[in-house]
């Protein structure tokens, strides 16, 4: 029996699960789950990473007093990091991806650059990647980019603050746009494209290896008599909801539904063609070598800040379950581009949604809420149908099914939804795959034969997964 911790931070909260593996299935215990969000100062947002930290570092105390720790594993959402200087000190709190400082200068490329920029990388240009946001702190905050000598994305500074090595993870690595799609390795370049010393970056780890032990001083602090090896885990938390999905074909598609959805397939090589740049497809390092070719589409962000401000107005709380009904007895069902730039970042969202519904003539007056909410689920639906078409349009693949894992998947509605819009079977997986791929990765480093056939075939035994049938 091998106990593993695995750390699954999100946009809106972060958890830690103590994994058991007996060989043939997991078994997951939460040990704490706490809020996490954007911490606005002026006009930036930030996220606070020494919170997140200590809050690890608790679980791991509260963990370890019931349970020997055997490996610990990483994971978050994608492009945003911290610079840090020569002494291995970071400069400032990591940025959000949220922020527009580097908007501007994807405006600055023209469509044969982007272009090209997609054929070294694999990646859409996209203003979140962090290329683009580390282009604008080079403009408006000089002296901090003149002070930085490593780059390290959000899971690596955690890996970092645990082990003290420097070391950067390549499923986080490809959504900076400045790695190397065909070698895994970063863009020569790419780097020379935007003035980008490539020494910025660390060596690139493995999945299933150990980037470092538990250092001495935190043993120390949680009194922790054993070494615990951190694990290099496909840090990136789309790629550790990939690894979990419970799939027994060569060829699936998935939705890993969180604050955005990623809408996709895993794949052996990179498709770097003019139709997946066209469809908007994107190609990112997934698990153990391979590529997730996906769409990162809106996602649950749209409904999560309408349930804040519909409790605002309402003058009370919303439940999850309210809102499914709210949205089932909706006296009209509206459509809408959940991926239009007005939706990005919204004072308001709710406002920004029937502002768009008015002007399509869909509806007029006040926000009428159950209409408000039926709406946003109906038209996440529908993108994804869209994303689908033009997934089986670019690998020349059929999808009869959508595995759907992370928190969404527990949105039974969203799930019948998307199963109508699709015309596909639903098969909503585990609420937590992130973290369960996050600790599959693990198994690997104890038993390197694993790949990751053998750890999904561990994830089906391990899961009870939901059906959603089209009834068209």
């Amino acid at each position: 029996m091998k106990h593993m911790l695995g750390l699954d931070c999100g946009n809106s909260s972060y958890r830690i699960f103590l994994g058991a593996y007996d060989g043939q299935t997991i078994r997951m215990e939460l040990i704490d789950q706490q809020p996490n969000a954007m911490i606005q100062v002026g006009d930036r947002f930030y996220w606070d990473i020494l919170a997140i930290f200590e809050g690890f570092k608790h679980a791991l105390r509260k963990a370890a007093e019931t349970q020997t720790i055997d490996s610990i594993g990483v994971c978050t959402w994608g492009v945003d990091f911290s610079l840090l200087t020569r002494e291995g000190q970071m400069l400032g709190y990591p940025l959000s991806y949220r922020n527009a400082i580097g908007a501007d200068f994807l405006n600055r490329l023209d469509a044969s650059q982007q272009a090209k920029l997609f054929e070294q990388t694999g990646i859409l240009c996209d203003r979140i990647n962090s290329v683009y946001m580390l282009q604008g702190i080079r403009e408006t905050m000089p002296s901090l980019y003149a002070a930085a000598d490593k780059l390290l994305m959000i899971p690596d500074i955690l890996n970092y603050l645990l082990t003290g090595v420097l070391q950067n993870e390549p499923s986080e690595l490809s959504t900076t746009q400045l790695m190397d799609v065909h070698t895994a390795q970063i863009s020569e370049e790419a780097c020379r494209m935007f003035g980008i010393s490539p020494t910025l970056f660390s060596s690139v780890g493995t999945h299933g290896k150990c980037i470092g032990m538990l250092s001495q001083s935190i043993r120390e602090e949680l009194n922790l008599e054993q070494e615990i090896p951190v694990i290099c885990v496909p840090s990136h938390d789309t790629a550790c909801a990939v690894l979990a999905v419970p799939a027994r074909e060569k060829d699936f598609a998935f939705i890993s539904s969180g604050t955005w959805s990623l809408i996709g397939t895993e794949l052996a090589a990179p498709r770097v063609t003019p139709e997946a740049l066209q469809s908007g497809l994107t190609n990112e390092m997934g698990a153990f070598g391979r590529i997730t070719l996906l769409k990162n589409n809106a996602g649950m962000y749209l409904i999560q800040r309408v349930r804040q401000e519909c409790e605002a107005a309402l003058g009370r709380p919303v439940s999850w379950g309210e809102m499914v009904v709210m949205a089932e007895q909706a006296p009209k069902r509206c459509l809408f581009d959940v991926n239009d730039s007005r939706f990005f970042n919204p004072a308001s969202m709710s406002a920004a949604i029937w502002g768009a519904l008015t002007q399509s003539g869909q509806v007029q007056g006040e926000v009428d809420w159950p209409t408000m909410i039926v709406s946003v689920y109906l038209s996440l639906a529908e993108s994804y149908a869209l994303c689908v078409q033009n997934l089986e349009k670019v690998t020349g693949k059929r999808f009869a099914s959508l595995y759907i894992v992370g928190g969404g998947s527990r949105n039974d509605l969203l799930n019948h939804l998307t199963a109508e819009r699709t015309g596909r079977t639903v098969i909503a997986c585990d609420g937590e795959s992130t973290v369960l791929g996050n600790i599959a990765a693990q198994i690997a480093y104890f038993e390197p034969e694993q790949t990751p056939e053998t750890l999904r075939a561990v994830v089906a035994r391990s899961v009870n997964a939901r059906i959603f049938e089209c009834n068209a």
